[in-house]
């Protein structure tokens, strides 16, 4: 027989068997996420990644996000296996004369800004080095800012105290040593950029880092991400050097620990480490993909040796950021869309920077108050409908919120009201049923944990 009621307003407050307990089990679960706080939430999807978490959600959401998110227009020039076999270089490393052409060509084509995801340390030791050096010497002041990758090396601390280094104890890493330091050092428009990547617990990158603390000539400097010297230097405030220089010093004062006043650009200033909204696939081997919505975003993908070979059409690289790097070999990294290129994920990072860093981050009360919201409605759909058809209806209810929520919210934001939402409804529900099995321990023994919630049968006539 069909129940009377089932959706009407006098079913759902007739559902809650005891309001008492489940106001209580309701504060509980709002206490227990603020203790929790913004950063120790947002580490959750890390440990549980069942169910709806948050990768499962980037995954879902990924192209309504690609056509509403403020984004970075962005070009993967990919040296792949073929171009690798055709140089036939027997160390299975791309060659600096390569990367020296390659340079060349993309700037001839007018980007925003090239980022080279090459490691350009060690010493002078081949012809090619000798090109990619001349090509630095000769590389325009006015032509589009160069990005280069700087490696890093760990400091020996014994017992953690860097005692050899007057950078301090707090600082464990130094530039590593590169041949074409000479070339950068007398071009402005040549720069050194880090683009290191921290995993998560589980071995999955979700974040990124926005500048790598680290000693240079035994003073503390903050070298840039490619993402915040690519939204400086080609975003589309165009905040220029300057602005970059003067937020790299601020945060070379927090590195030190020294108060510091907040610099006006960019507007998050304080997105050091921020989780990154994906937008991109991987490795995906699509040359376009259809990724057009109203900020102009396209990712696009393009072979090195199509490059040299004049078959890439002005049009793929013009005033945009171009991603040079590599799909063959190691460097690859675990993300919630499966194992990817370190470049796909700089591209990935450098496409969502205006985003995070263009918008007034959302206050941490705020976010709160909107996943509390969230999480009230997702506890009345729990407590009325039976288990699977009130999980489609939660899962149906966050995909609609995240496809509308970045029009006012940074996507991974967004993505987190979702997840404390979700946190939340964990809590209430495991508080209040401990709430209920404790109160009828005193009455029914052992059994409390085995009864059905009281007024959840069927009803009777």
């Amino acid at each position: 027989m069909r129940e009377p009621g089932r959706f009407s307003l006098e079913r759902i407050v007739a559902a809650v068997a005891n309001r008492r307990v489940s106001f209580i089990a309701a504060v509980l679960a709002l206490i227990a996420a603020l203790a929790l706080g913004r950063e120790a939430i947002s580490e959750i999807p890390e440990i549980v990644e069942a169910g709806y978490g948050y990768d499962a959600q980037l995954r879902a959401t990924h192209l309504n996000r690609s056509l509403l998110t403020h984004s970075l227009p962005v070009t993967f020039v990919d040296v792949d296996d073929e171009a690798l076999n055709a140089w036939s270089d027997a160390t299975r490393t791309t060659p600096r004369a390569k990367i020296a052409a390659l340079i060349e060509q993309i700037a001839a084509q007018h980007p925003s800004a090239i980022f080279v995801d090459f490691d350009l340390s060690g010493v002078m030791a081949s012809a090619g080095d000798t090109d990619l050096a001349k090509m630095l010497d000769a590389y325009p002041r006015n032509g589009p800012p160069l990005l280069l990758t700087r490696a890093m090396r760990s400091l020996p601390c014994p017992e953690g105290v860097c005692s050899a280094s007057a950078c301090g104890p707090a600082i464990q890493s130094k530039l590593e040593a590169s041949p074409f330091e000479d070339a950068v050092s007398k071009n402005s428009n040549v720069r050194w950029v880090s683009s290191l990547f921290a995993a998560d617990g589980d071995g999955i990158v979700r974040s990124w880092r926005l500048w790598e603390p680290a000693c240079k000539e035994g003073k503390i400097a903050a070298i840039p991400s490619p993402q915040l010297a690519a939204l400086a230097l080609a975003g589309p405030e165009r905040a220029g050097a300057a602005k970059l220089e003067g937020y790299l010093a601020y945060a070379a004062q927090q590195a030190q620990g020294i108060p510091a006043v907040q610099p006006d650009w960019p507007k998050n200033a304080g997105a050091h480490k921020a989780l990154i909204p994906f937008l991109i696939q991987g490795a995906s081997h699509e040359r376009v993909s259809g990724w057009m919505g109203d900020y102009g975003f396209r990712y696009q993908r393009v072979r090195a040796l199509s490059l040299l070979n004049g078959e890439v059409a002005d049009t793929a690289i013009r005033d945009r950021v171009v991603v040079l790097g590599a799909s063959y070999g190691p460097d690859t990294f675990k993300t919630p869309f499966g194992t990817m290129p370190g470049s796909a994920l700089i591209a990935n990072a450098v496409a969502v920077a205006p985003a995070i860093l263009d918008t007034q981050p959302v206050s941490t009360f705020l976010l709160f108050v909107v996943s509390f919201l969230i999480a009230i409605a997702y506890a009345v759909i729990a407590k009325t409908l039976r288990a699977i058809p009130a999980g489609f209806v939660i899962l149906a209810l966050s995909y609609v919120w995240l496809s509308l929520a970045t029009y006012w919210l940074n996507p991974a934001d967004a993505v987190q009201t979702v997840s404390y939402a979700l946190v939340m409804l964990g809590a209430f529900l495991a508080i209040e049923s401990a709430i209920e099995i404790l109160l009828e321990l005193p009455s029914h023994g052992l059994s409390a944990f085995l009864r059905t919630r009281s007024g959840s049968g069927p009803s009777k006539h």
